[in-house]
């Protein structure tokens, strides 16, 4: 039985998402962040620890790129089973990666990872194709998708990192994934209209959305290092808040050149750290004014931005729905497939 430690430095990981490589145990704040290994053996766990009671954090596990389990992490440390009795002669990538978004009315609650324990050896890894970032708001956090149709509950169990579309996406594009999104927040403000939630204030950061000192502790704060991780292709998904809080304020016509200028220097900022990535702005759906993405898309071209594009994906409608209006997985999957084949037309 070998029990490693998990670390950054081991080149047979592969980090997934943002998160500080420095320290350990590492911390899994994000949607989607975790770790990826090419496993030959029978048996693997891995040590896990969630330092807060509440919220639950829900992590998965895929085999091959096709989800095994799901489970909660509990309180204090453990170990829990990811892969249990294969076929020691094979080779398998085991990806553990966390479903829940990050929290930050309880910044202290994340998931911690200490170390493997496995019957079996570490491959080297395969390499993926691409690297792609989103940057989003609940659609891109999965909320709601793994609920039934016309559940109410805001609860870590609807939402899904391997069930939205950006997963999908990734996996017919055999590409590596970072994700940074957040429920209810904006470019501009969030779906109440208040300026202090949006993803431009903390993209810079590792996971600045998380204040407080148990996430500046395991550097949620600290100034993100990009040129440890470029992106091919970044994909923002965002302006449904912004127009939801317009809505809420009854303000559009105040607001709508404010948002356009936001969005368009949020480009800039995005491009200004990843000067060779293509960004596509997916665009609001038809009801949530995706025109204003459209102009501050035309707007950061004319102010010299290049390689900006933008895609509009199908509306969801009664059928599509999983939890409180948010679409379920099997939209999440069409409109990922969607989104593949766009991408690989750039």
């Amino acid at each position: 039985m070998n029990v490693i430690p998990v670390s950054s430095d081991n080149p047979k990981l592969r980090i997934l998402g943002r998160l500080d490589r420095s320290r350990s145990p590492l911390a899994l704040d994000w949607t989607g962040s975790g770790i990826e290994m090419q496993f030959r053996g029978s048996d693997l766990w891995a040590e896990l620890e969630a330092p807060a009671m509440s919220p639950v954090m829900w992590v998965a596990v895929l085999a091959d790129g096709c989800p095994v389990a799901r489970f909660p992490v509990e309180p204090g440390i453990r170990f829990y089973p990811l892969v249990l009795g294969m076929d020691p002669a094979n080779s398998r990538t085991v990806t553990l990666m966390k479903e829940t978004q990050c929290m930050p009315d309880n910044p202290a609650a994340t998931v911690l990872l200490h170390s493997l324990r496995m019957k079996g050896d570490l491959d080297e890894l395969p390499p993926r194709n691409l690297k792609i970032e989103f940057i989003g708001d609940s659609l891109t956090s999965g909320e709601g998708a793994l609920a039934p149709n016309g559940n109410d509950e805001w609860i870590p169990l609807w939402f899904t990192a391997c069930g939205n579309y950006s997963f999908i996406a990734c996996r017919a594009l055999n590409a590596e994934r970072s994700v940074l999104s957040q429920s209810g927040w904006g470019v501009c403000w969030d779906w109440e209209h208040n300026p202090a939630h949006t993803m431009t204030e903390f993209y810079e950061q590792t996971a600045g959305v998380l204040q407080g000192p148990e996430a500046e502790a395991r550097g949620c704060g600290k100034p993100w290092d990009f040129a440890s991780w470029q992106p091919d292709i970044i994909c923002i998904r965002l302006l449904t808040n912004d127009c939801g809080g317009m809505n809420q304020k009854n303000s559009f016509e105040q607001d709508r050149d404010t948002v356009v200028r936001g969005a368009a220097d949020f480009l800039k900022i995005v491009r200004r750290n990843n000067p060779a990535a293509k960004i596509v702005w997916i665009l609001p759906g038809t009801d949530v004014h995706p025109e204003l993405a459209e102009e501050a898309v035309a707007l950061a071209r004319r102010e010299g931005l290049e390689n900006l594009f933008t895609f509009a994906l199908p509306d969801y409608g009664p059928e599509d729905m999983g939890a409180r209006f948010h679409p379920n997985a099997a939209y999440n999957r069409k409109v990922g497939l969607l989104l593949a084949e766009f991408l690989k037309g750039i």
